[in-house]
């Protein structure tokens, strides 16, 4: 038998060494940022490496806030032929260019994977275009069959306003993309009949991309990521739960 000792107002989260994920299978990173830095870029995924910090992420409290390029998380996971990607962001940063717009995460830049054909295009992100009202999905693949030229397909959901925070989530696998911005329940998706996925060299990032020319800031208060296409169910419920988690925090998505 225990003795449980309760501390009123006391918040210990930035001790926490584990997470019960409430959709394990797959899961390779989870990420809440309202730990500080340092505390924060512990991996609660089961087994999961923790993040690096690259430059000074600011402490927001809730959240972090990172630039690209400058400030962001360095994850150890890796690119692979599906995935899910789930985030909650917002951005108060102009979308005036590439230079003011965020990659909330991204592999993009790290050129291709051994194995694949070369090029700059290769890698999967969540970004804003330089719109505060669209977030894009990406995942590189081949243009066609034969396997010779490679399209990042990208494709946007619109969001209330970048602003603001959302929680979106990025579905890839070889023979489809689906996006789903979990705050206002709406979807959108491609299917491929011939067109396989191209995975990028370098392991994913949090607040930024591997190109210099994305520089712009966010704030991210979660990030979940899987090396599977989680179903429409398992999303659901990890949606769930992330907002759960956030409404304590005091964010709404």
């Amino acid at each position: 038998m225990g003795t449980n000792i309760l501390v009123p107002g006391a918040d210990f989260s930035a001790s926490a060494v584990g997470f019960n994920a409430a959709v394990e299978s797959g899961l390779k990173g989870l990420w809440f940022f309202n730990r500080g830095v340092r505390a924060s870029a512990k991996n609660l995924a089961l087994g999961g490496v923790d993040a690096e910090a690259f430059g000074t992420p600011s402490d927001q409290g809730a959240f972090l806030r990172f630039k690209g390029g400058q400030s962001f998380f360095q994850t150890a996971v890796a690119d692979t032929e599906a995935l899910t990607h789930i985030v909650a962001i917002k951005s108060t940063d102009t979308m005036a260019d590439e230079a003011h717009s965020p990659m909330y995460l991204s592999n993009f830049g790290s050129g291709s994977k051994a194995g694949y054909v070369a090029s700059s295009l290769s890698g999967a992100s969540i970004y804003n275009p330089q719109s505060s009202t669209l977030a894009t999905m990406s995942g590189s693949r081949y243009t066609d069959g034969t396997n010779t030229a490679i399209t990042s397909a990208g494709a946007s959901i619109a969001v209330t306003s970048a602003a603001n925070w959302s929680l979106l989530a990025s579905r890839i696998r070889s023979d489809r993309s689906q996006r789903d911005n979990l705050t206002t329940v709406t979807a959108a998706a491609a299917n491929f009949a011939s067109q396989a996925r191209v995975l990028a060299a370098g392991d994913f990032r949090i607040g930024s991309s591997y190109s210099l020319s994305w520089q712009g800031q966010c704030d991210i208060a979660a990030v979940a990521m899987y090396d599977r296409y989680i179903t429409d169910a398992e999303l659901s419920t990890m949606a769930t739960q992330i907002r759960n988690v956030l409404a304590h925090l005091g964010i709404t998505v």
